[in-house]
């Protein structure tokens, strides 16, 4: 069964939607620290591709503003299959609640196609839940990589540390 972009943005929606419900519902607000250092594991299904391969994202993203809550970074990630995919990216993230974060990353992708590189714009938006212990966390996340001609999904789990 193929996904469909649409069907992507209805469930990156659906989710966006019931965390705003739920953060009318949590008048808890609290400071984060100012530094966050992660990596996601998880699988990359190539949705224009057809094909299952492994990806590896890492992220430092420093708060700056509403209590530490939006934050703004770098990020590197790959795809590990026979293209090999690099994209280093800018990060703004916003802590909606509790441990929900949603992230936009504009960046450039460089792609090894055969003997030829190419450098592409590509975009992710990514929605992680957080599980705090002390400084350490960690949750599921779900990525969706939006580039010209390609769309890729990164489901897999987040670790991180605060400092």
């Amino acid at each position: 069964m193929k996904i469909s972009s649409l069907q992507i943005l209805f469930v990156l929606g659906v989710l966006l939607i019931s965390g705003s419900l739920s953060a009318q519902e949590d008048n808890h607000e609290h400071d984060h620290k100012a530094n966050e250092i992660s990596i996601a594991l998880g699988v990359v299904p190539l949705l224009n591709e057809n094909d299952i391969a492994a990806g590896l994202h890492v992220h430092y993203v420093r708060g700056v503003a509403v209590h530490n809550k939006l934050g703004l970074g770098v990020s590197f990630e790959t795809i590990l299959d026979e293209h090999r995919h690099y994209t280093y990216s800018a990060v703004i993230q916003y802590r909606v609640f509790k441990g929900l974060i949603l992230g936009y990353s504009p960046g450039l992708m460089l792609s090894n196609e055969g003997m030829e590189q190419e450098l592409l714009f590509v975009q992710h938006l990514e929605t992680t839940y957080e599980f705090e212990l002390n400084k350490f966390h960690l949750g599921p996340i779900l990525e969706l990589g939006l580039e010209k001609e390609a769309l890729h999904l990164l489901m897999g789990i987040h670790f991180g540390i605060d400092f």
